[in-house]
């Protein structure tokens, strides 16, 4: 299936919102106590529960990364690298994306951006074309005027941000977007199983700017959870 450029913003609503009513994690319910504190690393969640339920966003999207710092031991350093997300405790990742949907009406959460970051034509794991990862970025918000924005200055604090816009990983301005780490996120994503991720054999996605179509694997709504 080729979609065209223009039908694309439509496209990715309908793609994320189906998917949200396939997924078992999209409880709008108030989280349990004892489901804040992950079992895998004992970090308590309550504090970013607390300022999702407050919508102090930008708070939240900062304590996030702090958060996941400190699930992988690596406050002092302050950053990550790919081959550190590839070890993000699951537990710990599925409650920080259970609370972001939870808050957000199911507008944010990491596995609210997978099915975006796969109908742009990108793949869990690996880099497929930087041009499909950068037209990921432009329907999340992250990029404006085929720009990246200045993280974490230029986000919007807001419901009325894109769906997907939060949380953004990134502490900081990267060139790339940071692309490498985000796809080894969307790779963490379905070995922790939060979304599952099946292919088929035709490209779902034209490039913007008429670049010739990649054959692409897209996933398919029906076995994502």
């Amino acid at each position: 299936m080729m979609i065209a450029k223009d039908t694309l913003p439509k496209f990715l609503l309908v793609l994320v919102f189906s998917w949200l009513s396939l997924s078992p994690v999209k409880s709008q319910t108030t989280p349990n106590p004892s489901n804040l504190i992950s079992p895998e690393t004992g970090i308590d969640y309550t504090l970013l529960n607390n300022l999702l339920s407050r919508q102090q966003w930008r708070e939240a999207n900062n304590t996030t990364f702090r958060l996941m710092l400190q699930s992988l031991k690596r406050e002092q350093q302050g950053w990550v690298s790919s081959e550190d997300i590839a070890q993000l405790p699951c537990s710990d990742l599925k409650i920080i994306d259970d609370l972001w949907k939870q808050h957000s009406q199911g507008r944010f959460g990491y596995t609210v951006q997978f099915p975006i970051f796969v109908a742009t034509g990108n793949k869990p794991g690996k880099l497929v074309n930087p041009q499909f990862y950068d037209d990921f970025g432009t329907n999340v918000g992250w990029r404006k005027d085929n720009q990246w924005i200045i993280f974490r200055e230029n986000l919007i604090y807001s419901l009325d941000a894109p769906v997907g816009h939060l949380p953004n990983p990134r502490p900081e301005y990267q060139i790339t977007g940071g692309r490498l780490n985000y796809t080894a996120l969307t790779e963490r994503m379905v070995k922790c199983s939060l979304v599952s991720y099946t292919i088929d054999k035709k490209p779902v996605y034209q490039p913007a700017g008429g670049a010739k179509p990649v054959e692409q694997r897209p996933v398919n709504l029906d076995n994502i959870r």
